[in-house]
């Protein structure tokens, strides 16, 4: 049976380490991680390295990392767990789902995620000015004002795409209820992911492994809002995740704004959170073509494996119904629009570092076995 945990490890801290060994251990049984790579989900560079999170991700008691393709992890939230099921589903082998929750029982996310899209009266709130989101959740709590509350906590809303697309791949799923909120304190030596990015001072008291050079975010955020001046209205509008108009929004803030921040509070409206908005700057800034993220998954990019890794890789080669991929040249040679996204959301992020690294990264890094000692 493989475990499989979509994350994005950013970075890999005593919680992510503490969730993989709750996974079942025995023979037979391994542990697979689908990362976000280079970019993350809440519309933004990594915060670190994505081959040394994933190496701190084996370290830490996973057999294999596979990169989630970037024009996913830049999706909404129920298209990012949608995707990465479908890349787990595509490992051709018995999978079980594992992923965090604030909830000690899946009883009410299993019922909400039953629900059909149609069931809700989100027109409803959509015609009240809501965002999608908002309006969604307005609407799952009229129906269901109990389970509804539930999705208020980010991981729980992620169990739930988890577990609506579960059912949808015939796969199997397990909750783990996290230690630490999604924004909450520190408790012991853990601490959430938002909380040490914050506080990269206290980043070895929470992070056991090291996971390369940091993001320098003033950095990376000149450098967005350079390439995103360079963007006219029509390639804005060609992009994922711009619709409605928001091209032009964006370009008039441009003219009005000296951040990405001031940005984002000048754009935003009920229909456009702050989140879809960073996701929407992101996919300009790389350039995503509109509907390339409604494109099913293009290969399993291998970021990091350790020894068990490496025999569960053997059986994955006859198995796995998308081409395996350990470089970038295969990754390109598989599918070659979802690669140079890829590749240029390393380059750049790369670029703002607080040592920057040169251009090519994702050519040159080869996937092998990891050893520690």
């Amino acid at each position: 049976m493989i475990f499989a945990v979509i994350s994005e490890f950013n970075p890999f801290h005593n919680g992510h380490q503490w969730l993989l060994s709750q996974l079942p251990k025995q023979d037979g049984n391994y542990t697979v991680c689908i990362m976000s790579g280079s970019f993350v989900q809440r519309g933004e560079p990594a915060a670190y390295d994505k081959w040394q999170r994933a190496a701190a991700a084996v370290q830490g008691g996973a057999d294999l990392v596979l990169e989630l393709p970037v024009p996913f992890v830049l999706s909404d939230g129920d298209r990012f767990a949608a995707k990465g099921v479908e890349l787990a589903a595509a490992l051709g082998q018995p999978v079980t789902m594992a992923f965090g929750t604030e909830c000690e029982s899946l009883e009410g996310l299993a019922k909400l995620a039953a629900l059909p899209e149609e069931a809700l009266p989100i027109k409803e709130f959509l015609e009240q000015g809501l965002s999608y989101g908002a309006a969604r959740q307005a609407a799952l709590e009229k129906v269901f004002p109990q389970e509804g509350k539930l999705l208020l906590q980010p991981n729980n809303l992620l169990a739930c795409g988890y577990i609506r697309a579960c059912r949808q791949y015939g796969l199997g799923y397990l909750g783990i209820q996290r230690k630490v909120a999604h924004d909450g304190a520190p408790v012991g030596n853990v601490a959430s992911a938002s909380y040490i990015r914050a506080h990269r001072e206290c980043f070895s008291r929470y992070c056991a492994f090291p996971q390369g050079g940091a993001l320098d975010v003033a950095v990376a955020e000149r450098g967005m809002m350079t390439l995103l001046k360079t963007k006219t209205a029509p390639q804005l509008k060609n992009t994922a995740n711009i619709t409605e108009g928001l091209e032009n929004r964006i370009l008039a803030a441009l003219y009005e704004t000296d951040g990405l921040q001031a940005l984002y509070d000048h754009i935003k409206t009920k229909r456009y959170s702050h989140a879809k908005l960073r996701r929407a700057v992101s996919a300009a800034v790389l350039g995503i073509p509109a509907g390339l993220p409604e494109q099913p998954a293009p290969y399993l990019r291998v970021l990091a494996f350790g020894e068990r890794g490496t025999t569960l890789l053997r059986s994955l080669r006859e198995s796995a119904t998308l081409p395996l991929c350990q470089n970038g040249k295969e990754c390109e040679r598989a599918n070659a629009a979802f690669f140079e996204v890829e590749r240029l959301a390393t380059d750049l992020r790369n670029c703002w570092c607080e040592r920057p690294v040169s251009g090519g990264e994702d050519y040159r890094k080869v996937a092998k076995a990891l050893k520690f000692e």
